[in-house]
């Protein structure tokens, strides 16, 4: 049976400007209102809000629930009654649809009650050692805390590094287990919210009803104390313990001792702790992992968390508890919401494997045990990270470009959601040599400047270890400048081709043709000067009358073409021929790499082999079609050729 319940009111929050005094004499900004709708409800004495949420892709219900407080699994057992009885509707809590309308507890309006944290406002001044000494937190028991704070905290990045006016979660006494110290300080009071109680919750799909407004000047119908908010569904198997999408359970500390054993299976109905046979319930502890260290640091680069500290506490829809030990189990927590328990030894009992798999859908229990090198160990977990798209990229390589094309073969090419082709987020996880060559790193590096991100990393076998290579730091100061062949004819054709095959040009010097005892003498200005294969030329943009270059020419000077009309590409052409440079034309030529070196990189285009430069070394280059990315500009640079387009 539903009760009545009194229709919402609006509650808005101010973001009021603020400054004084040279600020007051400006034009006064306008205020900002934000408007949300709360609901509230008074059951056993206490009051609960609740609002209105819409879910999004890629939410669970434990992320939207923990928008409002760090929780726990302790805590989501209690927010997962909580939220059954308010959305009587969901039967799954489990399976949110995306656009599906949900009550959750209102943002603000129910800080964490159960004394196992505090707020605590920082002020200018404070550190976190001093926070916790003045809480009477002994030196010895410091950095435990610390380690908490940090978790509970998740906006807080660096421990040593907290700022004033923000609000940290502070754990009590009573977070480990513990009797509550004499000087542990009060808990923060609840702050004041205005709100009134919701409208029945709706089914599963279905939009949430439009509450109807207050009538100004009647207060609103309390619904009488302890009156439900609505009927209650009884669970069906399995409901207690629904998937959430980022169980802290590390964090629990159990009100006994932490268990010695790596995994353990507590509460079990069918037997009793005296009829069971030793080590039934307990796995040994594994040896040294393998890879174990290559699989933290990969992981965590893609930005996805790895957590080995710490205990896992599992609540079983039977009874009891599957109690971890992550040191000896570690969890990798996907972004997605997906989660990939790693027994690296193959020592879990398959009743446990089996307990976690059906109570906690989002959780894949892997094992390595039998995995043979660190790629496979690689492939088992990400074939349980909820990924859109994990596929094999040796046999399908990525192919970059076309004119200059690059393809890089690698283990695995991973996108995280349909949408990442077009968001660029694509990432490659390509095995290495442990110290990789120039050309590698360098079709490394232009792979992440065009946008995919790629991990590179390298394994020992004799140890059984690996790690992630650097790419180091780029040689040559960036990206070169783009060289084009300037379409225009004219001097800047001409200035541009000379500056490429290294030929001086002089500029405004006069010519004196016949001596001072013959019959006449001709003093010519031209344009430009310069001598390439034991002739000298003389540029002509247009200027020179036919009987000006029949002298030149009569004087051994070789008169070049330079019209202002001409196109620029056909009088770099022209350069290329008096210099004695014959292009090539090559169509997929491979420039570096190949089939056994793990990548390659072919150029379409004219190639040249110009003169030696100052430095004494032989200089390439290669004219291509069409603009060029400043990226492939600076792999083709890395590969020792210029490209030039035309």
């Amino acid at each position: 049976m539903r009760s009545r319940l009194p229709p919402a009111m609006l509650l808005l929050w101010a973001l009021l400007p603020a400054g004084t005094g040279a600020a007051q004499e400006k034009e006064e900004l306008p205020q900002i209102f934000l408007e949300k709708k709360v609901y509230s409800h008074t059951a056993g004495g206490k009051r609960s809000f609740y609002e209105t949420h819409t879910v999004e892709k890629g939410e669970t219900l434990w992320k939207i629930l923990e928008r409002s407080a760090p929780l726990t699994p302790e805590r989501y057992m209690e927010k997962l009654r909580e939220f059954r009885r308010v959305n009587p509707g969901i039967a799954d809590p489990s399976r949110l649809a995306v656009g599906q309308k949900i009550f959750v507890p209102a943002a603000g309006a129910e800080p964490p009650d159960d004394g196992k944290t505090v707020a605590y406002p920082v002020k200018k001044g404070d550190t976190l050692t001093g926070i916790l000494a003045s809480r009477g937190v002994p030196a010895t028991q410091r950095n435990k805390y610390l380690s908490v704070v940090r978790e509970i905290n998740p906006s807080l990045k660096d421990v040593n590094r907290i700022f004033a006016g923000r609000n940290l979660r502070i754990p009590t006494a009573a977070y480990f287990g513990e009797a509550p110290a004499a000087a542990e300080a009060p808990k923060a009071s609840e702050p004041v919210v205005t709100a009134s109680a919701p409208a029945p919750s709706p089914s599963a799909g279905e939009p949430l009803p439009v509450p109807a407004p207050v009538p100004e000047g009647k207060p609103s119908a309390e619904p009488p104390a302890e009156a439900p908010l609505t009927r209650d569904v009884p669970p069906m198997r399995g409901q207690e313990a629904l998937t959430p999408g980022k169980p802290a359970a590390e964090l629990m500390v159990p009100k006994g001792p932490v268990p010695d054993a790596p995994v353990l299976e507590t509460g079990r109905k069918e037997e009793g702790p005296e009829k069971r046979e030793p080590g039934k319930d307990v796995a040994p502890p594994p040896a040294p992992s393998p890879f174990r260290g290559l699989l933290s640091d990969l992981f965590n680069a893609l930005g996805e968390k790895w957590v080995e500290r710490g205990t896992m506490y599992l609540p079983l829809p039977s009874g009891g508890d599957v109690v971890l030990r992550l040191e000896e189990f570690p969890i990798v927590r996907f972004s997605g919401g997906s989660e990939v328990l790693a027994d690296f030894r193959g020592t879990l009992p398959p009743r446990v494997r089996e307990a976690i798999s059906a109570s906690w859908g989002h959780i894949r229990v892997v094992s390595l045990g039998d995995a043979g090198d660190a790629g496979e160990r690689i492939d088992r977990i990400l074939k349980g990270s909820g990924y859109h798209s994990v596929k094999d990229g040796l046999g399908k390589p990525v192919v970059i470009g076309e004119t200059v094309s690059v393809t890089l073969p690698a283990r695995w090419v991973i996108q995280r959601s349909d949408q990442s082709l077009l968001a660029g987020d694509l990432v490659l996880v390509k095995e290495v040599p442990e110290k990789p060559g120039g050309e590698l790193l360098a079709v490394l590096r232009y792979a992440q400047r065009v946008g995919i991100r790629v991990l590179p990393y390298a394994v020992d076998p004799g140890a059984s270890e690996g790690f992630l290579v650097g790419l180091g730091e780029e040689e040559g100061g960036g990206a070169p400048l783009a060289l084009a062949v300037p379409k225009g004819g004219g001097l800047p054709a001409v200035d541009f081709g000379l500056s490429i095959l290294g030929i001086k040009a002089r500029e405004g010097e006069r010519l004196r043709i016949g001596e001072k005892g013959d019959a006449f003498q001709v003093v010519l200005q031209p344009e430009r000067i310069f001598e390439t294969g034991g002739k000298k030329y003389v540029v002509d943009t247009g200027r020179m009358t036919p009987g000006v270059r029949a002298i030149l020419k009569d004087s051994g000077y070789v008169v070049f073409p330079a019209g202002k009309d001409d196109p620029g590409r056909e009088i770099f052409r022209r350069l290329l021929k008096v210099a004695g440079v014959s292009p090539e034309e090559r169509n997929g030529y491979l420039l570096a790499g190949g089939e056994k070196a793990g990548y390659s990189v072919r150029v379409t285009g004219a190639f040249l082999s110009l003169p030696v430069a100052g430095d004494g070394r032989t200089r390439a280059a290669v004219l291509v079609r069409g603009k060029v990315h400043s990226a492939t500009r600076a792999l083709v640079r890395d590969l020792g050729v210029e490209i030039m387009e035309w």
